[in-house]
C-alpha cells in the first residue's frame, strides 16, 4: 500500500478522475453538442482500465495487467474519436478495437512467452503515440468556423504534445530494449515514469482545450443566434409597419404591442390600445369565438365583425397564429369590407333576379324544397301560388319592351311589398311569378292573393303611349300529404288554367 501511495499512477489516477468528472459536467451542461459524451466516456474508460492495472500491481493477475493495458488504449481511442464527432468528420471507429485488440494479442503472449518489460512498454506508447496524431491532423486541417480556429490550434498542439511525450517513451523504451536493459520494477524506468511526468500533465490540458473550445462554440452559437434573433426582429418590426392589414402581438388576451395598419383600422393610438384586452376590437357576441381563436392559434382565416374606436362595426378577417413556444399569439385583423359587399353583390346575382329583383328560378327551388320539407316535418299548412300578368304579349306588341319591363319591375315590387318575410316570391319565367305562404291555409292565402290582384288592378301605369292598366290571372293549390314540389307546382298551375278559362284577373283555388 506504501507503494501504491508514493507511486505516481495515484496521482495519475486522481487527476484522470478530476478530469472525467469534468467531462461529465462538460457532457450534461454541453448537450447537444456532439463530441463531449464521447470524451465522458473515454476518461472513465481510461480510469476503469487504471484501475486494471493498480489491481495488477497489487495482485500480480496477468488478466487484470492485459484488460488494464488494453482499457486504457480504448479509453484514449474513444475519447479522441469525439475530437471527430465534435468537427463533423466520419469516425474511425475502427481505431478502438484495433489499439486495445493488439495491445491485448501482445500482452498476452508476453505472458505466455515473455517479452522484454521495456519492449512491451515501447508497443504500449507507441500505440498510445499514433492514436492522437489522428486527432492531430484533423484539428490543423479543419477550415470551417473561423472563429474555432484558435482553440483547435491549442487543442491540437498540446495533443501533439502528448503525443510526442509518449513516442518519446517508446522509443526510450525501444532503446532499452536493444541495450538488453531491463528493470526488474518496471515502475522505476525511464520509460514507465516519463508519461506521469510530461504526458499526464498535457493530457490534462488538452482536456481542458477541448472544454474550451466547446465552450467556444456555444458562445459563437449564442452570438449567431442573437444576431439572427434581432434581424428577424427587425425583419418582424418592418413586416408589422408595411403590412396592409392591422397586426398585433397579444399575451394571455391583453395587446402587448401593434402596427401603424392597425391605428388606421380601428381609428385609436397604439398607446390606447396596449395592454387592452383583444375582445375590445370586437363586437360582445364575438368574444366566444375570439377566446376559442387565441386557444387555438392554427393560422386560419375567420369572419367576424370588429369595430372601430367609435363603435361603428365593420367585417373583418381574423386570424391567430402562435408567436413562439411562449403564450404570446400573432393576431392579423383585414377589413373585408369590399370583399364582402363583393360576395352579397354575387350572392344577389346568383339568386336574383336582375329586371325584377325576385329570386330567380333556381333559388326558388331550393328554398321552396327546404320549406316543404319542414312543412311536412312539423306537419303545418303550405299554399303555392302561379301569378300570370294577362294579355302581356300584348303589352310589349303595343308598347314597346321597355314598357314591358317596367310592368314586369312594378308588378314584382308590389307582391314582395304584399308578400310577409318568410315567403318565397320569384320570377319563374316571362311574365309569370310564384310564390310560396308557409304557415298560410287556402283561405288566408286566397286574401292575399286577392289584396295583390285588387291592387294591381287599380295601379296606374305610365307609358309613351299614355296611361296603363294590367290584371293578373292566379293560380292557388294547398299542400296534401302526398305532393312533392313538382305537383303542388302542377296543382297550382291547373288553379291558374281555370282562372284563364274563366275570364283571367281572378283567383282560382284547385279543387
Amino acid at each position: 500500500m506504501e507503494n501504491l501511495y508514493f507511486s505516481p499512477m495515484l496521482l495519475g489516477l486522481n487527476l484522470m478522475l478530476a478530469s472525467a468528472v469534468a467531462c461529465t459536467g462538460l457532457w450534461y451542461f454541453s448537450r447537444p453538442y456532439q463530441g463531449p459524451g464521447f470524451w465522458m466516456a473515454g476518461t472513465w474508460t481510461l480510469i476503469l482500465g487504471i484501475l486494471f492495472f493498480m489491481g495488477f500491481m497489487a495482485s500480480g493477475s496477468r488478466t487484470l495487467n492485459v484488460l488494464g493495458n488494453a482499457t486504457q488504449l480504448a479509453g484514449e481511442a474513444i475519447l479522441l474519436l469525439g475530437v471527430f464527432r465534435f468537427l463533423g468528420r466520419r469516425l474511425p471507429y475502427w481505431t478502438v478495437p484495433f489499439s486495445a485488440g493488439l495491445m491485448a494479442a501482445v500482452n498476452t503472449w508476453h505472458w505466455f512467452s515473455p517479452l522484454n518489460s521495456e519492449l512491451l512498454i515501447a508497443i504500449y506508447a507507441g500505440i498510445a503515440g499514433i492514436l492522437p496524431l489522428q486527432a492531430c491532423w484533423a484539428l490543423f486541417i479543419e477550415r470551417s468556423e473561423a472563429e474555432l480556429r484558435s482553440a483547435r490550434l491549442f487543442v491540437a498542439i498540446t495533443l501533439s504534445g502528448y503525443a510526442l511525450v509518449t513516442l518519446l517513451r517508446g522509443a526510450i523504451g525501444v532503446h532499452d530494449w536493444l541495450q538488453h536493459i531491463e528493470h526488474a520494477d518496471v515502475t522505476r524506468s525511464v520509460s514507465y515514469l516519463l508519461p506521469y511526468n510530461f504526458g499526464i500533465p498535457l493530457w490534462v490540458i488538452a482536456l481542458v482545450g477541448l472544454a474550451l473550445l466547446t465552450m467556444r462554440r456555444i458562445l459563437s452559437d449564442s452570438q449567431r443566434n442573437a444576431r439572427q434573433a434581432e434581424a428577424s426582429a427587425r425583419r418582424f418590426e418592418r413586416l408589422m409597419n408595411v403590412a396592409n392589414a392591422g397586426m398585433l402581438v397579444v399575451e394571455e388576451g391583453r395587446i402587448q404591442d401593434a402596427n401603424p395598419m392597425l391605428e388606421r383600422l380601428v381609428a385609436l393610438r397604439r398607446d390606447a390600445l396596449l395592454g387592452q384586452p383583444l375582445s375590445l376590437l370586437f363586437s360582445t357576441g364575438q368574444a366566444p369565438l375570439v377566446h376559442d381563436l387565441l386557444n387555438r392559434a392554427d393560422g386560419r382565416p375567420h369572419d367576424v365583425e370588429a369595430l372601430r374606436g367609435d363603435g361603428a362595426g365593420f367585417p373583418a378577417e381574423l386570424a391567430v397564429a402562435a408567436l413562439d413556444d411562449s403564450c404570446q399569439r400573432l393576431v392579423e385583423i383585414r377589413d373585408v369590407s369590399h370583399r364582402k359587399a363583393l360576395e352579397n353583390k354575387l350572392l344577389r346575382l346568383a339568386t336574383t333576379d336582375p329586371l325584377t329583383g325576385a329570386l330567380n328560378r333556381r333559388a326558388f327551388e331550393e328554398r321552396a324544397e327546404q320549406e316543404l320539407q319542414r312543412a311536412r316535418r312539423q306537419r303545418t299548412a303550405l299554399c303555392l301560388a302561379l301569378l300570370d300578368l294577362d294579355h302581356f304579349k300584348r303589352i310589349n306588341d303595343r308598347h314597346g319592351h321597355q314598357t314591358g319591363d317596367e310592368v314586369l319591375r312594378q308588378f314584382s315590387h308590389l307582391c314582395q311589398q304584399q308578400a310577409r318575410r318568410t315567403d318565397l316570391f320569384a320570377r319563374y319565367g316571362g311574365e309569370e311569378f310564384i310564390l310560396v305562404l308557409p304557415d298560410t291555409a287556402a283561405e288566408s292565402a286566397t286574401h292575399l292573393l286577392e289584396r295583390i290582384r285588387q291592387t294591381l288592378e287599380c295601379l296606374e301605369l305610365q307609358s309613351p303611349d299614355g296611361p296603363l292598366r294590367v290584371s293578373v290571372s292566379i293560380g292557388l293549390a294547398a299542400l296534401t300529404e302526398d305532393q312533392d314540389l313538382l305537383g303542388l307546382q302542377a296543382a297550382a298551375d291547373a288553379a291558374l288554367y281555370q282562372a284563364k278559362e274563366r275570364g283571367r284577373n281572378r283567383v282560382e283555388l284547385v279543387r
